[in-house]
């Protein structure tokens, strides 16, 4: 499992009356939650290695918070999306994808004199099928998808 998931769960817990004040605009909440809660889930969420089952987790856990959030209870019968397009935020996957794109990109544009851009270069060249010396070999255990991908 990701490391902040326990972080973030005190984190919201800690804000519940800040989710019953009646006075609070929704947008505000939302804002609160976006700089709060969700900074602190999803911190170094660029690097992490989720299974699939990471991945439901992880957008049950962000879904929940937005359900605890507009005080829609099971029972209510409200669709995930619809959950999602009320607070305008986008699913947790998404955001942990998009952020994944932010930092190959910065990577990307770095020097090519910058160990992290040889590296980079190096894999993306192993994935067309070259390899970087005739020698080289795949390490044993490691897993079929990096965060390239």
């Amino acid at each position: 499992m990701y490391p902040t998931h326990g972080l973030a769960a005190g984190i919201m817990k800690h804000l519940d009356r800040i989710w019953n004040q009646p006075n609070l605009t929704m947008p505000t909440k939302i804002r609160i939650y976006s700089s709060c809660v969700l900074a602190v889930l999803l911190y170094g969420s660029e690097t992490w290695t989720l299974t699939q089952a990471d991945w439901k987790r992880l957008d049950s856990f962000h879904t929940r918070c937005q359900r605890r959030i507009l005080h829609t209870r099971w029972y209510d019968f409200v669709s995930n999306n619809e959950v999602l397009r009320r607070t305008g935020l986008l699913a947790a996957s998404s955001i942990v994808r998009k952020r994944r794109l932010g930092l190959f990109g910065r990577v990307a544009r770095l020097t090519e004199d910058v160990p992290a851009n040889k590296i980079l270069r190096t894999c993306c060249e192993a994935q067309d099928g070259a390899r970087p010396s005739p020698d080289w070999k795949r390490a044993l255990g490691r897993p079929p998808i990096t965060w390239i991908h």
